[in-house]
């Protein structure tokens, strides 16, 4: 009798923890078709040129951490960063997210960008790590950095 206890003890954690494994692979899909959708937006503010709108996209307390440059707090000096960005000639931005992992508000992405000019020449591609925070049900970007994957331009 003891061992058909301790056997159904093993069945019943196994199967509780194969449980658990499907709802966080069935969270992760969810978190990472909103966190697509957000890259969606991101990319079409970009198309359009609006800074406000990529802004809208970031938390009240938002961090992102641009190469060569100090870290820019908050969502209206990331609107700024962006409107200069943007008034450099930056027409398009392509994100491919690669991963996403999700943990209660918070979520990790890694991806890949490409950033092009009007004239459809690449100005920049890297990759990139974004920490996505659930606040109010929409997933909005909380920490965000990026660096280029080109090589540094010759001294």
């Amino acid at each position: 009798m003891q061992l058909s206890l301790r056997r159904w003890r093993v069945v019943s954690l196994m199967a509780v923890m194969s449980a658990s494994a499907v709802a966080a692979g069935a969270q992760d899909a969810s978190v990472r078709a909103a966190v697509e959708a957000g890259n969606k937006k991101f990319s079409a503010a970009v198309t359009k040129g609006d800074a406000a709108a990529l802004a809208s996209l970031y938390t009240t307390d938002a961090q992102a951490f641009p190469p060569n440059s100090d870290v820019v707090k908050g969502r209206a000096a990331i609107q700024a960063m962006w409107k200069g960005v943007l008034d450099s000639g930056v027409t398009g931005a392509e994100l491919a997210t690669t991963e996403v992992e999700a943990q209660g508000p918070f979520a990790s992405e890694v991806g890949t960008y490409v950033i092009k000019l009007k004239d459809g020449a690449v100005a920049d591609r890297g990759k990139y790590v974004v920490v996505w925070k659930k606040v109010a049900g929409q997933w909005l970007l909380h920490r965000d950095i990026w660096n280029t994957s080109q090589p540094a331009p010759k001294p």
